[in-house]
């Protein structure tokens, strides 16, 4: 490292054109190139001819010089498709000259882009480094050199040597590098094929045709080792990761290709990703050694700062996510069989999303992480309430599992405790509970709970309401009864106008009042009325949020017939509202019935009513309420971890001031596009209605479609919603961050400039 610094050659661009007309008899002009530890001039003389003048450091030994010279020179003899630097005799005929203790060389320029400058790299870019990494590779195999069986600080077999500079890294920094450069020393490395590596295709030092989509060359042969062979296909990984929205993806398609042309051995496949990020960690080691040496060397420091953006992106991924793409790059393609395997054996009625079908391997937080590299920022899956896969769950999960579960026909510590807490939520009277496995059993349940208290047979529905796939609550939803494939309203049920102050008939003050008031003329039209159920916020009517005085006004018309009033919290509840843990509260009501899904296990299918002690004993007529799985012993311990988890996070404040926050953002970004007509929500339960004129609010169905492809191209998703399929949805996990809602800001701000163009 001394070397590298107290040893850089200080020479002048008159000093480069002086060596020029004396050693090469050329008359030219000089421009200084960056450099790490030697120097580099651009020549050119009066007839275009082009070269680059490369004084070595003083600490260089000749005979590394001559083993760059011969690669090339080998390189240049073989079928790899690149263009190589020529080597350029000194008119004594030497190849290496020497002067004022430095060696000096000449090679001939070779055009081209940088890698660097490069943004976006397309696929195609990304394949063709694959390919031509993959074909030096290949050639070098046959090429060998004393010089490169060497001690080298950047052969990634010595990542040790950079363990002294870990003292100059900061604790925080320190603690996120030694892991991997633990991992680096861990690696058999006698299982990996050797040969001498080119050794430092960074972005700096490959070379892109003009159109940026093709590699013709690498340059700067002074890394070249005898290593492991795959270092080579590492450090290119480790450099194309750097300021990519998709970085692992992107490495994979580097892979891919490299694969197809050399195909890597399974010990390659699983030190890859370990040996790239293992360079990563060898460049912010040197650079805060060399920054301390020689802090205005702006070249030294070029990769610091992305360099440790990178580290810290990898860092927050799910374990073991990032290998295995690499080994799935490195198999044939599965998307299409996974899709023939669907349709083969999965009823067709189960749709995919998205235009191109997204094959998801992992989870964590708000994220979602896909088979070939990309993470998605989830913001519509309001199952995994405190974020993907999270630790306390997945541990109540698998230390219940690993101990017992059955039925509920046997006693259980965590049953007792869970109903307790659920029910602790809840205001009084609400205090009786019954587990199912998901949101559809719970209000097929409190279908029968409200049937039998009240003796009725008659339902009221709220216009575009979805309950539940069963075929009873088929005919409570009017988005499916009146959708494709449905049979229209049964004649039990009345359905009442939604309460939308955005696009419905009543937009005032006194909205509430008045849609309220088409419940109770429902109420009226009922001959033995047994339920009104109602969402505590409308999710596939829209992201409608119920005007003030709706539930208190439409419950008491219930009520006053005998009725019930049940609601529906399946996708409302756990604090997602953000002022107050369940939606119905923002009302000022009690309901008689609530009933939960979705959130309620983070992914693991369960279910719950909670209702009056007075229903609940109009129902126990003699007829046992059994459920084999509800309520077991797993799915309680889920339960409270959850519970606990919304607790100890303070993610019901969170979706609140996270909530707030979005939803200035929206009506900000609404301020500059016209597509957006109106932004509505509470808490972390959100919707824009796009629409195709504000004065006319005509649906943008269409634009909403595209809107959501655009996005997850852009590694956000979302979905639409509502009877006319022009409102985006976001109801993401309750840990979103503010930086998830600006990341989400941002690419939907991308994505609606795109209309405006």
């Amino acid at each position: 490292m001394i070397t590298v610094v107290e040893k850089a050659p200080r020479f002048s661009q008159e000093d480069a054109i002086r060596l020029a007309a004396e050693f090469y008899g050329l008359r030219v002009t000089a421009e200084a190139l960056t450099s790490e530890r030697d120097q580099n001039f651009r020549l050119g003389d009066a007839a275009g001819a082009q070269f680059v003048l490369k004084i070595a450091n003083a600490g260089e030994a000749v005979e590394v010089l001559d083993l760059q010279n011969q690669a090339m020179r080998f390189l240049a003899a073989r079928d790899t498709g690149l263009a190589w630097p020529q080597v350029v005799a000194a008119r004594s005929g030497e190849s290496i000259v020497a002067v004022a203790g430095h060696f000096v060389r000449l090679l001939t320029w070779v055009e081209g882009e940088c890698f660097a400058r490069i943004q976006p790299r397309s696929a195609q870019l990304l394949s063709s480094l694959g390919g031509a990494l993959a074909s030096v590779d290949a050639a070098l195999e046959q090429f060998s050199h004393p010089a490169a069986h060497r001690a080298f600080h950047w052969d990634l077999r010595q990542a040790a040597m950079a363990r002294p500079h870990l003292e100059l890294l900061p604790a925080a920094r320190r603690r996120m590098v030694e892991p991997f450069l633990d991992a680096c020393e861990r690696l058999e490395w006698n299982e990996l094929r050797s040969s001498v590596i080119y050794g430092d295709a960074n972005d700096h030092n490959i070379l892109v045709d003009g159109a940026g989509e093709r590699v013709v060359s690498f340059l700067d042969f002074g890394d070249m080792v005898h290593s492991a062979t795959v270092c080579d296909l590492a450090v290119a990984l480790a450099y194309v990761m750097l300021d990519e929205r998709q970085p692992i993806a992107a490495a994979a398609q580097v892979v891919a290709a490299y694969h197809a042309t050399r195909p890597l051995t399974a010990p390659e496949i699983g030190a890859l990703y370990t040996l790239a990020v293992g360079r990563l960690c060898l460049s912010v080691c040197y650079s805060a050694c060399q920054a301390r040496r020689a802090p205005d060397n702006a070249y030294l420091n070029i990769s610091e700062a992305p360099a440790w953006a990178l580290l810290e992106r990898l860092t927050a991924l799910p374990a073991g996510w990032a290998d295995d793409v690499v080994r799935r790059a490195c198999r044939p393609a599965v998307t299409a069989d996974l899709v023939a395997a669907r349709r083969a054996h999965l009823g067709p009625s189960l749709s995919l999303a998205y235009r191109e079908p997204l094959h998801m391997i992992r989870g964590r937080g708000p994220y979602l992480y896909d088979a070939g590299g990309r993470a998605y920022l989830d913001c519509v899956n309001n199952v995994a309430h405190v974020g993907h896969s999270h630790p306390r769950v997945v541990r109540a999960a698998s230390e219940q599992m690993a101990l017992l579960n059955t039925n509920t026909r046997y006693l259980d510590e965590h049953r007792a405790s869970y109903l307790e807490r659920l029910a602790a939520t809840l205001p009084e009277p609400l205090r009786v509970v019954y587990l199912v496995c998901s949101g559809s059993e719970a209000n097929e349940l409190a279908w029968r709970l409200a049937r039998a208290h009240t003796g009725g047979s008659q339902a009221i529905v709220v216009d575009a309401a979805y309950h539940g796939n069963s075929s009873a609550l088929i005919d409570l939803s009017p988005y499916k009864f009146n959708g494709p494939g449905g049979r229209g309203r049964p004649e039990h049920v009345r359905v009442v106008t939604m309460p939308d102050v955005y696009r419905g008939p009543h937009r005032g003050p006194d909205a509430g009042a008045r849609y309220a008031a088409a419940v109770a003329e429902a109420v009226r039209q009922c001959d033995g009325l047994a339920a009104f159920f109602c969402e505590s916020a409308l999710g596939c009517g829209g992201q409608i949020i119920l005007p003030a005085g709706y539930l208190r006004e439409a419950f008491a018309a219930v009520r006053a017939a005998g009725g019930v009033a049940v609601a529906d919290e399946v996708q409302t509840g756990f604090g997602r509202a953000g002022s107050h843990f369940w939606m119905f509260q923002t009302q000022g009501v009690v309901p008689d019935i609530v009933t939960m899904g979705k959130p309620i296990g983070n992914g693991h299918p369960m279910g719950a009513v909670v209702t009056t002690p007075e229903i609940a004993a109009s129902f126990a007529n003699g007829m046992e309420y059994f459920n084999t799985f509800g309520g077991n012993p797993v799915s309680c311990a889920v339960g409270l971890a959850v519970l606990d988890v919304i607790r100890d996070e303070g993610l019901q404040a969170n979706a609140r001031d996270t909530g707030g926050y979005l939803q200035r953002g929206l009506v900000e970004l609404a301020g500059r596009h016209a597509l957006i007509g109106d932004v509505r929500g509470v808490g972390l339960f959100l919707g824009c209605e796009l629409v195709r004129g504000r004065e006319t609010r005509e649906p943008a169905a269409e634009a909403a479609a595209e809107m959501v492809e655009r996005m997850k191209d852009r590694g956000v998703l979302l979905s639409t919603d509502g009877p006319s399929h022009n409102v985006i949805k976001i109801k993401p996990p309750l840990v979103f961050s503010r930086a998830d809602a600006d990341l989400l800001l941002e690419r939907m701000d991308e994505a609606l400039r795109m209309d405006s163009r």
